[in-house]
């Protein structure tokens, strides 16, 4: 019997990333991560480019109340929940995607170019009173 190699669905980049997940909940791989920390990076403001189809994860305050916090992880990368902003500019995150991003120096902020086949799609379904939630059936 002759062994195939498997081939790995992610792949590790050490380019600058992120990806947004079916919930709504952006990932920032080490990389990007690395980033934010050497620019001291610890609360961030989403900002929207709705011309270019670019989003922008610029520093934010403490004492922003519209600023999101991050959540670092152990091994590297970030994450934090967007789903709110991501229902507001009608972005598809129904399956999880990877963008590239690049650090604008001048901005001190990441910028994401999204794809056009994740845009101006129709908001999410709302669900139906009494149905319950997906996760609430998955946890049975």
């Amino acid at each position: 019997m002759a062994y195939e190699v498997f081939a790995r669905k992610v792949v590790r980049t050490g380019t600058p990333a992120i990806s947004i997940n079916s919930l709504g909940r952006v990932g920032i791989n080490q990389s990007a991560t690395e980033i934010l920390q050497k620019n001291g990076v610890e609360y961030i403001l989403l900002l929207w480019d709705k011309d270019q189809l670019k989003v922008a994860i610029q520093q934010g305050l403490k004492t922003d109340k519209r600023a999101y916090r991050l959540s670092f992880g152990k091994k590297g990368g970030a994450s934090f929940s967007a789903k709110t902003f991501f229902v507001h500019i009608k972005y598809n995150f129904s399956e999880t995607r990877s963008f590239t991003t690049e650090w604008n120096p001048k901005e001190k902020m990441l910028e994401i170019k999204l794809s056009s086949d994740g845009q101006e799609s129709k908001q999410p379904q709302r669900r139906k009173p009494g149905r319950p939630r997906k996760t609430e059936v998955d946890l049975l």
